[in-house]
């Protein structure tokens, strides 16, 4: 269900992939621009040794710059608007932390055309013989 709301840049124009591995690991899904992993934990993640694992795992993929979410297939299933908004919420401040200033962009030659753009090309220019 989740994934029919992820897919195809719904979310902030991110593309997700889904159940992509990453080192020893199969995410449910990866955004690779903000490296966010989303993830659907079922009723077998709820016990002491798999929270462990999940703790383990998570903490491998943040060293490896990649940010975790979790939400439970429960969460998922009756208050998909709020999860919604949650992962438009961390995709906006990953997206606003990762994109550097850009410079303006030049000034278009003034008079017309570029110097460039008025000299005919040769033919071994444009590579015709």
């Amino acid at each position: 269900m989740l994934w029919q709301l992820v897919r195809n840049r719904q979310r902030c124009h991110a593309n997700f992939r889904r159940q992509h591995k990453l080192g020893y690991y199969v995410l449910d899904f990866y955004c690779p621009e903000a490296k966010l992993a989303v993830e659907c934990d079922g009723l077998p993640h709820l016990t002491p040794e798999r929270f462990e694992k999940d703790r383990v795992r998570t903490q491998w993929l943040n060293g490896q710059g990649v940010e975790v979410i979790r939400f439970t297939s429960n969460e998922i299933e009756n208050d998909t608007q709020r999860i919604l908004f949650e992962i438009d919420v961390v995709l906006k401040r990953l997206f606003k932390k990762d994109t550097p200033p850009h410079p303006p962009a030049p000034s278009p030659p003034r008079g017309g055309e570029g110097e460039l753009d008025r000299q005919p090309l040769r033919d071994f220019e444009i590579g015709i013989e």
